[in-house]
């Protein structure tokens, strides 16, 4: 996935577009009637996330950093 937002021009390894997608995820949220599933509010600190995915995303990315090693 990372290659081919790389391909039409995005670059993950900019702050700003990471905030960027993650207030667009949270629009969508919004916009769908769930702002419980996400939200994000952009602070001089960086992205404040919230909601459902806002918390387990986190968890998730922390626990596949943790095992990915393991499956090489």
């Amino acid at each position: 996935m990372k290659k081919w937002l790389e391909k039409v021009g995005v670059n993950l390894d900019e702050p700003s577009t990471k905030k960027g997608l993650a207030l667009l995820g949270a629009g969508a949220a919004l916009a769908m009637g769930h702002p419980e599933l996400l939200t994000a509010s952009v602070t001089s600190e960086g992205v404040q996330y919230g909601g459902i995915i806002g918390v387990a995303m986190p968890v998730a990315i922390g626990l596949w950093e943790t095992i990915r090693k393991e499956f090489e």
